[in-house]
C-alpha cells in the first residue's frame, strides 16, 4: 500500500507544487495569486504565480492551476489552498475576487501571509 494516494486533492497539490518549483525564484518577489473567475456560466478556480521584478518592468504571470468547480468541492479546494500555503513558506497568498470577510477568514485560518488584492501593504516586508 505504499505510495497510494487516496485523496484526489493531494495529487493536485503535488502537480501544482511541481509546476511552481519549475518557475519559482527565491530571490525575486513573487506571490501566489488565488482567484475565482466567473465567465458566464463557467466559473474556474485559478492559481497563478506572479513575479514582481524591479521597477520599470512588467509583472509576469504564470498559471499553475485551473480547476473547474465540478471537479472539486469547496472543502477540497480550501484544503488544497492550505497545503500550498503550508508548503511554500515564503510566498504570500493574494486573494482576488474574494470578499473582505472571506479574506479575513482565510487569514484567520491560514496565517498572516494571506492578503486581499486591494491591500496596500508591501507583501514582502515581513516575509523573509
Amino acid at each position: 500500500m505504499k505510495n497510494i494516494i487516496f485523496n484526489p486533492t493531494k495529487r493536485r497539490v503535488q502537480k501544482i507544487n511541481r509546476r511552481i518549483e519549475e518557475i519559482y525564484r527565491p530571490r525575486q518577489k513573487q506571490a501566489l495569486m488565488v482567484f475565482t473567475t466567473n465567465i458566464g456560466d463557467h466559473p474556474i478556480y485559478k492559481i497563478s504565480l506572479d513575479t514582481f521584478p524591479a521597477l520599470g518592468t512588467g509583472i509576469s504571470t504564470t498559471m499553475v492551476s485551473e480547476i473547474a468547480p465540478q471537479d472539486i468541492t469547496k472543502e477540497q479546494y480550501i484544503l488544497l489552498l492550505y497545503e500550498l500555503y503550508r508548503h511554500w513558506e515564503k510566498l504570500p497568498f493574494v486573494c482576488r475576487g474574494f470578499t473582505p470577510q472571506q479574506v479575513r477568514w482565510f487569514r484567520k485560518k491560514f496565517g498572516p501571509r494571506v492578503f486581499s488584492e486591494y491591500a496596500t501593504v508591501d507583501w514582502w516586508r515581513n516575509i523573509r
